[in-house]
């Protein structure tokens, strides 16, 4: 398995890989955690926050445990007037716990998220979960 200072990434042995499904040697399973929230912005906020998602997803890139960010307006209409979506997926639930408390995270979310959320809502909808991945590295 892989250590960093931000805990485990879970990687399955080969026979556990096996066991999961019948795949190539070289292929290996991992399971990163994934942070997704859905956003509701006020309509008249929708040119503000979409000039500040490079700003807001380079910030959060940057901080310790973080693989990937990603973040963008909804463009169809079954979202259920959610209006933005972000994506974090860290190396380990131990990361993913550290990114809520950390300063950075913290400034984003109180100081440009939620002043564009007032009066909103069911503003925000988050949810975590432990991703299966399979990579033919």
């Amino acid at each position: 398995s892989t250590q960093s200072t931000w805990g485990k990434r879970r990687r399955c042995s080969e026979s556990e890989t096996k066991k999961k499904k019948k795949k190539k040697k070289k292929d290996f399973f991992w399971m990163p955690i994934v942070h997704l929230v859905l956003f509701k912005f006020r309509h008249e906020c929708f040119e503000r926050i979409n000039s500040q998602t490079g700003a807001v997803v380079a910030r959060i890139r940057r901080l310790p445990g973080v693989l990937t960010v990603s973040m963008g307006e909804n463009y169809t209409t079954r979202s259920l007037g959610y209006t933005h979506a972000l994506t974090v997926t860290f190396v380990s639930k131990e990361a993913e716990a550290a990114y809520q408390v950390h300063a950075e995270h913290v400034d984003i979310r109180d100081n440009i998220f939620r002043p564009l959320q007032q009066d909103v809502p069911d503003r925000v909808l988050a949810m975590d979960y432990e991703a299966e991945i399979l990579s033919n590295e």
